[in-house]
C-alpha cells in the first residue's frame, strides 16, 4: 500500500519586513483568534518567534489588509468560474465593483502561481510547445472570439490560453506568457 501524501503546510512568516520572511527555519505558533464585522467565523492569529511579532491568517492570503471575508473571496472565485460578470458578482455580494475586480485579479495571480508550482513539482520540462486555436461567435455573427491554447506537446499538459482576435500579436502574447 502506498503512503498517503503529506498535506500539512509549513507555516512561515508572511511579513515582508521581517528577516524571517518565508523562512521555514523559523518557529510559528498559534496566538489567539479575533473576529471581524464581515466574517462570522474567528480568524487565527500567529506569532513569529524569530521576528517577535504577530500576524493574522490573512497574512498568507490576498485578503491581508483588505475588507472582506474568506467566504466572500471564495464566492467571488466560484461565481467568476461560472462566468458571472463582475458587476453581477458585486451586486450579489453587495460589494463595490472595484473590490471584486481586485479580488478577481488576485485570484488569477494565485492560480498562475499554483500552476507554475505544479509544473515545477511534477518536473514538467517543456521541450516543444503546441499551440492551437478555436473560435466561436460572441453575441452575433459579426463578432468572432478566438481562443489560443498552449499545450506541452508530449503530455498535452495545459500551459495557458489567450482570448482575442486572430492576429500574430495574440500569438506572441501567448508565447511570451508561457515562457
Amino acid at each position: 500500500m502506498q503512503n498517503p501524501a503529506n498535506t500539512a503546510l509549513t507555516l512561515f512568516c508572511s511579513r515582508k519586513s521581517c528577516k524571517y520572511y518565508q523562512s521555514t527555519e523559523n518557529t510559528i505558533t498559534k496566538d489567539g483568534v479575533y473576529t471581524t464585522k464581515s466574517d462570522s467565523e474567528p480568524r487565527q492569529m500567529f506569532y513569529c518567534n524569530g521576528g517577535k511579532h504577530r500576524f493574522s491568517e490573512t497574512g498568507h492570503s490576498d485578503l491581508f489588509g483588505k475588507h472582506g471575508s474568506f467566504k466572500e473571496y471564495e464566492q467571488t472565485a466560484k461565481l467568476s468560474s461560472y462566468g458571472l460578470a463582475t458587476d453581477a458578482i458585486a451586486d450579489v455580494l453587495q460589494k463595490d465593483r472595484r473590490t471584486i475586480e481586485q479580488w478577481q485579479k488576485a485570484i488569477g495571480q494565485k492560480g498562475h502561481q499554483f500552476h507554475r508550482f505544479l509544473c515545477f513539482t511534477i518536473g514538467l520540462t517543456i521541450l516543444f510547445l503546441q499551440m492551437d486555436e478555436l473560435w466561436s461567435y460572441l453575441k452575433n455573427k459579426n463578432q468572432q472570439l478566438w481562443v489560443f491554447i498552449a499545450l506541452e506537446s508530449t503530455t498535452k499538459f495545459w500551459i495557458g490560453f489567450e482570448l482575442g482576435s486572430r492576429t500574430i500579436y495574440m500569438f506572441l502574447i501567448l508565447r511570451i506568457r508561457t515562457k
